[in-house]
Order: C-alpha cells, then sequence, then structure tokens
C-alpha cells in the first residue's frame, strides 16, 4: 500500500501534547513562526494554552440537549497523555488525547466533555481489544505535519519506553513558559525518531501537509475496512473536583535563573506524572533551599493545587509539609494517604464525647426488653490471628428434622452512633476504614471499633443478626432479621476452623484452641463449623451451576518486623476453606 511521502516527527520535549509545534528556522520547539513571535508572546499577553471552561449554564443546556456528555475521568498512570471517560451507552470509552484536551481536570474528577469532530477521533484496530484501546500507545504527531488522528504506526524504541515518555512531556529544560529551544536535547530511546512513508515522488520532508491533503489522508484512513474509529473529546467543564488536588514530590530551582520567576518560585515535580508540575512560591520553601538545593533532593514534599490559569503548562500551589526521606515507610504511606484524600487525622475531643466514658460499659437493661437474648448460643467468631475488630460471628444450630438454624451475627455499631451527630457525620465524611499494609486508619475511633463493639468472647454484646432456616443443601425455608444480644463462646482464626474442617473425625486437642465458654464444649464448636462448611460448600456448588464465573486475583501478603514495621519477606496469601466458610454465608 502506498502513501504519500511524509516525515512524521516526534513531538519535542517540553511541548504539551495537543500544543502546536512545528519545524522552523530556529529548531524543534519553537512556536509557529520563530524565535520573534515567542518573544513577542512573553513580552505581551501569553497565550492561551487552555480553552476557557463553558457556564454552567451552556454545560446544564448541553447536558439536557445531549450534545454534552459527563463522566469520571481516568487518566492512565503509565502513559499520562491518554485519558477516558465512560460512554453514557455502555459502548466503548470515550478518548481524550493529551494534557491540553483534559483542560486542567486531574483523576477521578466528575468532568463534562463535547465530542470532537469525527475526523479527530482515534483511529484503532478492530482486533484490539477494550484495554488496548485504553492502554495502547500512540505515536504523537503534531497536527500542523500530519493532520489529526491518522492511523499510528509503533517505532520500535519509543513505545518501549513509557517511563521517557512520561518526563518527556515537562523536560526539567523547559523555559518557565513552556516553550524552551529543545533542538539539541537528546533522551535515550527516543533519539532521531522519526517515521517515513514513502510514495512515488519526493517532497520536502519537513514541509507542513496542506489541509487538503491532510483531510483526505484522515478520510483514507477512515475509509479502511480493517480500521474503526473510537470517538475522542475535549473537557469544556469540571463539575466536581474529586482529585484531592494534592501530590507527593520533589523540590527543584527552575532552570532559568536569570528569568523573574526564579527569584519568585521553585518548581514542584509530583510522583504522579498525572499531576502537572507546579510553581510554588519560594517563601514555602525551607529556607535554605535556594542556597543548598542539593541537601532536598531526597525529601518528599506535599504540596497542594490552588490554581491552574489557562495559559500556563504549570499549576500553581502551596507547599504543605515536608514528609521526610524518600524511600522510608512513614512518609511514603503519609503521602498517600494525603493525595488520595484520606483522613488519618486523630478524632476531635467533640466526636470522642459522643461515645460512652465510663468503661467497661455495660448493655442498660432496658435493651434486653428490646432484643432477642441470643446469649446462650453456640455463637462464634473467625477471622485472621491478630484481628481485632471482630465485626461477625456466626452460629449453626442443627434441628430436629435434619435442617439447621444459621445465623450471621453484626456488630450494632448504630446504637452508639446517633443521626446527626459529630460521630456520625466524621463517620459518613470517612466512609470506610483504609487498610494498609502495616496501619488501619479507622472509620470510627478504636475504643469503638475494638473496644464497644468488637465481639470478644465471653463478652454480652449488641448486635443484629439474620437467621435462617436452611437445608443441608443450603435452601432457604425460613428468615428472621432483627436487633439481638449475644456472647460469643470463642474466637477462632482461620487457621484454627481449617484445622478442624481438615480434621473432621478427630478431636482437636485443647491446647492447640482458644479459651472455649464452660457453657460450650470444643466438639460443639467443631461440628458447628463442620456443618457451615458443608452449606457452604452446597451453596457454592449451586452458584456455579447457576452461571457464576470464577476470578480468583492473587493476594500478596507481607511479614512485619514487630518492632519496626518494616516488611521482612512476602508470600501469596492463601484462601482456603475457612475464609469460604465466612464469604459464603455471609453473601447467601
Amino acid at each position: 500500500m502506498s502513501h504519500p511521502d511524509c516525515r512524521l516527527n516526534l513531538r519535542p520535549l517540553g511541548t504539551p501534547r495537543g500544543v502546536s509545534s512545528v519545524v522552523g528556522p530556529h529548531g524543534v520547539g519553537a512556536s509557529p513562526g520563530d524565535k520573534k513571535s515567542k518573544n513577542k508572546s512573553i513580552r505581551g499577553k501569553k497565550k492561551s494554552i487552555f480553552e476557557t471552561y463553558m457556564s454552567k449554564e451552556d454545560v446544564s443546556d448541553g447536558l439536557k440537549r445531549g450534545t454534552l456528555i459527563q463522566g469520571v475521568l481516568r487518566i492512565n498512570p503509565k502513559k499520562f497523555h491518554e485519558a477516558f471517560i465512560p460512554s453514557p451507552d455502555g459502548d466503548r470509552d470515550i478518548f481524550i488525547d493529551g494534557v491540553v484536551a483534559r483542560n486542567r481536570a486531574l483523576n477521578g474528577d466528575l468532568v463534562v466533555v463535547k465530542l470532537l469532530p469525527e475526523e479527530q477521533w482515534k483511529v484503532i484496530k478492530p482486533e484490539s481489544n477494550d484495554k488496548e484501546t485504553e492502554g495502547a500507545y500512540e505515536l504523537d504527531l503534531p497536527e500542523e505535519l500530519c493532520g489529526s488522528h491518522l492511523p499510528q504506526q509503533s517505532v520500535k524504541g519509543y513505545g518501549d519506553s513509557p517511563d521517557v515518555i512520561i518526563e518527556a512531556q515537562f523536560d526539567d529544560s523547559d523555559s518557565e513558559d513552556g516553550h524552551g529551544n529543545t533542538q539539541n536535547v537528546l533522551v535515550d530511546g527516543v533519539k532521531k525518531l522519526s517515521v517515513c512513508v514513502h510514495d512515488k515522488g519526493k517532497e520536502d520532508a519537513d514541509a507542513p501537509v496542506t489541509k487538503d491533503e491532510s483531510t483526505s489522508m484522515s478520510q483514507d484512513s477512515r475509509a479502511l475496512p480493517e480500521k474503526s474509529l473510537q470517538r475522542s473529546a475535549k473537557v469544556v467543564y469540571i463539575l466536581e473536583k474529586k482529585h484531592s488536588r494534592a501530590a507527593t514530590g520533589f523540590l527543584k530551582l527552575l532552570a532559568d535563573k536569570n528569568s523573574e520567576l526564579f527569584r519568585k518560585y521553585a518548581l514542584f515535580s509530583p510522583s504522579d506524572h498525572r499531576v502537572p508540575r507546579i510553581y510554588v512560591p519560594l517563601k514555602d520553601c525551607p529556607q535554605d533551599f535556594v542556597t543548598r538545593p542539593k541537601d532536598y533532593t531526597n525529601t518528599l514534599f506535599i504540596c497542594r493545587i490552588v490554581d491552574w490559569k489557562e495559559d500556563s503548562n504549570f499549576a500553581l500551589g502551596q507547599l504543605a509539609k515536608s514528609l521526610g526521606q524518600a524511600g522510608e515507610i512513614e512518609p511514603e504511606t503519609e503521602g498517600i494517604l494525603t493525595e488520595y484524600g484520606v483522613d488519618f487525622s486523630d478524632f476531635s475531643s467533640e466526636v470522642l464525647d459522643c461515645l460512652p466514658q465510663g468503661l467497661p460499659w455495660t448493655i442498660p437493661p432496658e435493651e434486653f426488653s428490646k432484643r432477642r437474648d441470643l446469649r446462650k448460643d453456640c455463637i462464634f467468631t473467625i477471622d485472621p490471628s491478630t484481628a481485632r475488630d471482630l465485626d461477625d460471628a456466626l452460629s449453626c444450630k442443627p434441628l430436629a428434622d435434619g435442617n439447621f438454624e444459621v445465623g450471621v451475627h453484626i456488630a450494632d455499631v448504630s446504637y452508639f452512633v446517633p443521626e446527626g451527630s459529630p460521630l456520625d457525620k466524621v463517620a459518613a465524611e470517612r466512609a470506610t476504614s483504609v487498610y494498609l499494609v502495616q496501619k488501619v486508619i479507622p472509620m470510627l475511633p478504636r475504643l469503638l471499633c475494638e473496644e464497644l463493639c468488637s465481639l470478644h468472647p465471653l463478652t454480652d454484646k449488641l448486635t443484629f443478626s439474620v437467621i435462617w432456616t436452611l437445608t443441608p443443601e443450603g435452601k432457604i425455608l425460613g428468615e428472621w432479621f432483627g436487633r439481638t444480644i449475644i456472647r460469643s463462646c470463642t474466637k477462632l482464626s482461620y487457621e484454627h476452623a481449617q484445622s478442624m474442617i481438615e480434621s473432621p473425625t478427630e478431636k482437636i486437642p485443647e491446647k492447640e484452641l482458644p479459651p472455649i465458654s464452660p457453657e460450650h464444649t470444643s466438639e460443639e464448636v467443631h461440628q458447628a463449623v463442620l456443618n457451615l462448611h458443608g452449606i457452604a460448600k452446597e451453596l457454592r456448588k449451586q452458584r456455579f451451576v447457576d452461571g457464576a464465573l470464577r476470578l480468583d486475583q492473587l493476594k500478596l501478603a507481607f511479614t512485619l518486623d514487630h518492632e519496626t514495621g518494616l516488611p521482612q519477606g512476602c508470600h501469596i496469601y492463601e484462601y482456603r476453606d475457612s475464609n469460604k466458610i465466612m464469604m459464603r454465608i455471609n453473601c447467601s
């Protein structure tokens, strides 16, 4: 297949994807025209890089008429010029190509987009799967050279170096207005790359393609039977800034020491390349940063974006704090929590005052008349051996007719969290507990999670229970929901339960089991575990008969030093039958 002769040059370092760049008399990187136009733009008003956002009224009207589309922005973390929002019709995602088209929106933001003309849509191959259409790298071509979104061809050495591409968007040598002269810049793996497409006749390889030629080429690509199009769009409004606007990263001095900006700002480089580089006032930086910048080369900082103007590649921000040395667990952990907007601060005294003050706390007498008393039943917990917040328990009582009364008992946290209270509000804001390798960021105060509501053995606890009457095959014959009071007879670990499952006819030695309430025996608990295991197997089998899909994902477990908290090793966490009892019964 023949093509017109056309040399396709890579975007120069320092030029955002979507910002025009041509080869001129002063080398790659000069704006259309020459250096005079660049100097003129610096002396006068700077040209806008990003479009002005649409008004709320126009956005509302466009959404109603269907000319605009809203969705949550997802930016590819490895190829950050690629972004997507879900298609409202459930079809292939809508593609947003480059920083300029993203229009200052960050990952996770709820945005409004406008579809581009069809000739600017992304050209893909039909055999590419959906994952590839959302992550495959495209050769980045200046629009002035070869039109919009031509069928891309991979270049050996270019697609294989995503880290280089990430760094290439804003190279350290960029001038503060984002238009550095990069004529002599060569990056390893991207050196002097170009694509030549040969056809009869020769033309000036650096000459821009005319509009007619560009349109023709785009039309030809759309006409090819083996090609298809992915709708592409640009962001015109940010409905909700879901991204925290916080980032961890490193400080460095600006490259141009003679510029006015050098005397006012430092440059913050986020570790997450989906976040733009940020100008930070020098007054926010450490006092000796300007004179001793190398002392802070490995220091991790947190910065918050406060503004991002239309005429700047870089955002404006404020330095929040210094975290410590990069690579150390605590600074890195705090940085991750801050970036994702996780509230890990201590609970205020106002929140803690909502909890019972006198400990040990006992259940008020009036609650016994409002709840079903299950304290004499054989109820127990199965959790990891290190768990402190025991929030659910199980029971399995055999009935005379051969069926079972199976109960799931959940700690009744609502009793301690009055609606509209400060405790309720902070829990709503946190929404969930966040589990890290070495720590947990709780949604509720530890006093509540680990003491008042935790279903410790041999202690009366308030619960909400679901009790089913089940056949041995797991068929539901009856059910009951309500508030209860329980007293767990023992705290089993997954290892304890597994040993019972693997030894169905053997008595487990008392020394290998945790303490059990005198009202119940180890044999009673053992049989209850076996009965639950049998029902869980039947429920699991029926799920697959009904068409369930099994998706096993490996989970990496770490072993930590008890004193330092540092990782000592890791292994693949094994889900065993004892884990599946809890998962299956709780989901039934």
